[in-house]
């Protein structure tokens, strides 16, 4: 973060929230993205305010995902604030941006565990042409279609189904050289009560959210694990 007076300090962002309101998202979004970048991480009701108008910036290019990431951010730092209720509307039981239906929703999370997974354990971590994301998306598919019929999710809970999802494993071919690692599902500890945390639980951030929709949210494929 680089050193800006006290004074010029939010320019950015009420230039950037002017830009909204000239119906400028592309400027919009530089704007805020600068702003989100120089507020300092201890004044969070403020910095929730900036993540919060970025996530509006985001929203109105269509980058719902993207959004979805920074309300999750804003209502972590502010849990009674406007971010809340974004989140609330814009996400779904899974922390990702809500679909047309449940359905959707479930495919959706399931998919995005799964080609995390398959990048996991190439070396760039990154698809190297469209044929491979062909031939992964049709073996993603593919498995959901089985598991779906197997298993009747209409009356599970979300975390029942992301016990599902992340225990399912799918044998992809060797469409090029893959780097071994541990495909061992990562644990969560709450250590107050000295068990295994459950995707139910609050989290432990203290945003009062269960921990499945906030910092244990389904990320999409192109998000980092932070932030």
């Amino acid at each position: 973060m680089r050193e800006i007076p006290g004074k010029d300090r939010r320019s950015e962002y009420l230039r950037g929230k002017r830009a909204l309101a000239d119906h400028d998202p592309v400027r919009a979004l530089r704007l805020l993205r600068i702003a989100v970048d120089d507020c300092p991480a201890s004044e969070r009701s403020e910095l929730s305010r900036r993540l919060y108008w970025l996530s509006v910036a985001l929203r109105r290019l269509g980058k719902d995902g993207l959004a979805v990431k920074a309300l999750a951010s804003a209502q972590r730092l502010a849990p009674r604030g406007p971010a809340r209720d974004a989140y609330e509307r814009m996400a779904n039981g899974y922390g990702m941006p809500k679909a047309s239906c449940s359905e959707h929703d479930d495919y959706r999370a399931f998919c995005s565990i799964q080609i995390r997974r398959y990048l996991d354990g190439v070396p760039d971590g990154k698809f190297s042409g469209q044929n491979e994301i062909d031939a992964v998306l049709t073996l993603i598919a593919d498995t959901w279609v089985r598991l779906a019929a197997a298993r009747d999710f209409k009356s599970a809970s979300c975390d029942e189904k992301l016990k599902a999802f992340r225990t399912t494993g799918i044998d992809f071919p060797a469409l090029r050289e893959r780097r071994c690692h541990d495909s061992e599902a990562i644990l969560t500890v709450d250590f107050y009560r000295g068990r295994l945390r459950s995707a139910e639980d609050r989290c432990s951030c203290g945003s009062g959210l269960p921990y499945r929709r906030c910092c244990g949210r389904t990320r999409l494929p192109y998000e980092s694990e932070r932030g």
